[in-house]
Parts: structure tokens; sequence; C-alpha cells
């Protein structure tokens, strides 16, 4: 890749209405193209190691936690600025020992593994002060694609969830964070509001020994990204309201409340930073005004999306519509989007995950067994692999085509952990992403319907003429 990258937008929907209906679904896609990371001039990477009590029980805690720091600082790219910062109940320079970020270089990397080596465990959690020192940190590289990685063991004991919000909301924008849990006593609700502010991927370790070629990937991931920030534009229509916007793909997060109100009907949503070679899918669910006029025959325009263009990069496409079409038949299956229905599939089986871990922390076994079979058949039918794996950890399999599963009573709250956190989506709509969303299609064994009242053409067996929405002859009542 080289060159300034391109950045394109895509709309995926299913366009067609039936009478009555007052929602619109849309994927919108961003893709990235071209560009070549330069990371001695535009990265910077802060690590976030806790080193509360906790980890040092079991001792292989902290000792994957040294393990682990050393690895991501050993495929720093020379030229990287980077730091490592001492997480307790406050945050700790810990390399460089004063504030400031150092440029990678074999001898600051050799510096900063021997300083890993007396991360000492002991005092309380406040994950708030960590952010706000790789903030502060950051701030020394204004220019930079700037990336932190945050792992703990335990809960944001030391400071109110209030408190670590506002810490989120102000760092929302200035650098994209990645959270990973450790053992079982940390908080899924606490990494995942991390993840979702800071546009990162949150997931845990079961094994602490894997712990080190996670951090390795995330390093090595976040020096593939050529563009800081990345933002959309979603404009509404005066009959038209943005219920949501959740992104779906590569990492799963509402971000509605995200979203920044710049005009009347008009909002913009930081994506975070991305590389010269990639794409992410946003859901968009439209909400219609009830009195709104169906329109029969010809599309109305609901909602538009466009990227907000931006310096060292090509915006590609103008804005989007977001667009709708009534009609008085059953919308058959065939013109379901197959990316907007690969993607309500993915919603189901992230609920029957959800109400599954629910159940089982509240000790309703049953009700859990139950939510993750479901989730088991979702899962199988879907090929998702990881979520199979994940699964096959915390149930035991009783009966693979009815999804009957049982809780393991040896599966440890780690794994059980590791299965509910997943924010990252496997696949884009599997086998289905070049396949164009198909128009209402003629039957050929039969010919297109002719409308008495204003000579517009139907399908073959519909009931009401798409252009005036009169009924047809011979139309089943």
């Amino acid at each position: 890749m080289s060159g300034e990258p391109s950045l394109g937008l895509e709309v995926h929907q299913n366009k067609f209405l039936a009478e009555g209906d007052r929602a619109m679904t849309a994927i919108v896609r961003v893709v990235s193209r071209g560009g070549e990371a330069n990371a001695a001039r535009t990265a910077a990477e802060v690590l976030l190691i806790d080193c509360s009590s906790s980890m040092r029980f079991p001792s292989t805690k902290i000792g994957e936690a040294r393990r682990a720091a050393a690895a991501a600082i050993d495929v720093l790219p020379d030229g990287v600025r980077f730091a490592v910062v001492q997480g307790t109940d406050r945050a700790t320079m810990l390399y460089p020992a004063e504030d400031g970020l150092v440029t990678a270089s074999e001898q600051t990397r050799a510096e900063a593994r021997a300083a890993v080596e007396h991360l000492a465990a002991v005092g309380g959690t406040a994950m708030g002060a960590w952010l706000t020192k790789a903030r502060d940190l950051f701030e020394r590289a204004p220019d930079a694609v700037r990336h932190a990685i945050l792992l703990t063991d335990g809960r944001n004991d030391s400071q109110t969830r209030a408190d670590l919000m506002t810490v989120l909301n102000d760092c929302e924008g200035r650098f994209v964070c990645d959270a990973r849990g450790i053992g079982d006593g940390w908080e899924p609700a606490e990494l995942t509001q991390i993840g979702r502010v800071l546009r990162g991927n949150v997931d845990s370790v079961v094994e602490d020994d894997e712990l080190a070629d996670d951090f390795r990937q995330l390093v090595e991931s976040a020096m593939t990204k050529v563009l800081p920030e990345v933002r959309l534009r979603i404009g509404t229509m005066p009959f038209s309201r943005l219920r949501s916007i959740k992104q779906v793909f590569p990492d799963e997060y509402d971000l509605t409340d995200r979203c920044q109100e710049i005009a009347v009907r008009e909002s913009e949503l930081s994506l975070g930073a991305f590389s010269g070679d990639e794409t992410r899918d946003y859901q968009v669910i439209l909400d219609l005004d009830p009195d709104l006029e169906p329109s029969h025959g010809q599309d109305r325009q609901l909602a538009w999306a466009e990227l907000v263009p931006l310096a060292g990069a090509t915006v590609e496409e103008d804005a989007l519509a977001i667009a709708g079409r009534w009609t008085h038949d059953p919308i058959p299956p065939t013109l379901i989007d197959p990316i907007v229905g690969v993607y309500q599939g993915k919603a189901k089986l992230g609920e029957a995950l959800t109400l599954g871990g629910d159940a089982h922390a509240a000790g309703d076994h049953a009700t859990a067994a139950r939510e993750w079979g479901a989730a088991f058949t979702l899962a199988t039918a879907e090929g998702d692999e990881d979520t199979l794996r994940r699964l096959n950890a915390v149930v035991e399999v009783l009966d693979a085509e009815k999804g009957i599963v049982r809780v393991r009573d040896e599966a440890p709250r780690s794994a059980i952990l590791h299965l509910v956190i997943p924010s990252r989506v496997s696949e884009i709509a599997p086998g289905q992403e070049d396949r164009p969303m198909p128009e209402p299609a003629l039957q050929d064994e039969a010919p297109p319907t002719v409308c008495a009242d204003c000579s517009a053409l139907s399908p073959s067996g519909a009931n009401f003429c798409v252009g005036c929405g009169e009924p047809l002859a011979g139309a089943v009542s």
C-alpha cells in the first residue's frame, strides 16, 4: 500500500416496507483503502498495567503481565513514541521515569523491558486515573495515531462509576483503548464501557500465559493504523428520527449516546482510528413518523449518511441515501438484504449469550443452560467457531440437534467471563459480502401484471400495483 488512503461508504438495506411499518434498518459500511503506515511519524502507544494487590494472587498474573508488557514493547517499531504506566489507585510512570513519551529504539526497548520486570502488585484500582494519565501523555503527540492497552484483573474500586464515565467522556476521540481482563475478579460492564467509549476491542484471557501473544497482536494491529480519527455524519428528514446506531463489525457496541448533534437533524459520530485496509459496519435504525404517508412505486429518502472530509485522506463518495418504498404485498424473504439478515442473526446470538450470563450470575442455571443452548444452535448455524470454543469451555452439549446443554459444574468464572465479554464479531456476513441487494424480480414463468388504472407493471402474483397502490385484477383478497 502507498500514497494517500481513501475512504468509501456503502449502504446496505432492505428498502421495501410493508403497510404499517414505521422503522427502517440499514447497514452503513465504511471502508478504508490504500495508504501506508509510517510508525516513526504517526504512532504513539501507552501500556496501562494493573498493579493492584489482587494481581499477586495467583502470582502468575503479575508475572504474565510483565511478560505481556515486554512482548508488546518488543514489537514497537523504531520511531514509535511510547510509555508504560503502573496502575493502582493512582497512575505512576514506570517507563520513562518522568512524564512523557520516549521514542522506540533498540536501547529504549531494552530499558523498558528491564523496567517492567520491576512491576509490583500493591494498591487499589482506579482505571480513570490510568486513562487520564494516558490522555495527558498523548497530548504530547497530537498528530499521532494514539493507542492504549489497559489490563486489569479487578473492579474499579478506588473511584465511582460516575467518575470513570467523566474521564471516558473527556478521553473520547483522543485515543483508542483496547481493554483486557485477566483472572476472574474483573467487571465486564466496566471494560465494555471503556471499549465502547474509546472505540477499542474488549476481551479476556482464561489462561494467563495467553496474555503475551494477545498484547503482541494488539500492538501489531495498532501499528497498521494510518488515520487517527474518521467521523460519520447521519442526517434525518423531518419525518424520520435516528433511533439507534450500533457498530456491529468488527466490534459490537451501541454508540447511540456517543453521537453529537451538530445541526438540526444532523449528528456526527467518531469512529476512531482506521488502518489503510479496513472495513467496519454500523447498524442504523430509523423511526418514521406514524402520520407519514406511504410512497408506493417510488423510493423516498428517509435519511442520509456521509463521511466527514479529513486531511490526509480522500473521501470517495458523496452522501448516500437511506431510502424506503412501501408495498401492499408481504415482503418476500428474497428481498431481505443478506448483510442486514446476518447481523440480525448475530444480534440474537449476542442476546442469548448475555441472557445466559445474567441468569448464571443470578444462580439460575436452568435458564442459563436454555439461553446458552440457543446460543449454541445459532453459533453452529453461523459457523462461529470462536463462540463455540468459548461455549464448550462452559457447557456440555447433551443434544446438538436440539441445542440442549448443561452448564459445567467445574467451569471457572474466568471461562464464563470469557464467554460473555467478547465484543468482536468474527466475520462480515460470511459469503454474502458481494451479493447485490435484489430488486423485485419478474418471474420467468409468468409475465408481469399490468395495472388497469395506471398501466404500471407489477411482479406476477402481486396483489397491489407498485405504481398507484390499487388492487390488481385477480388479486387474492
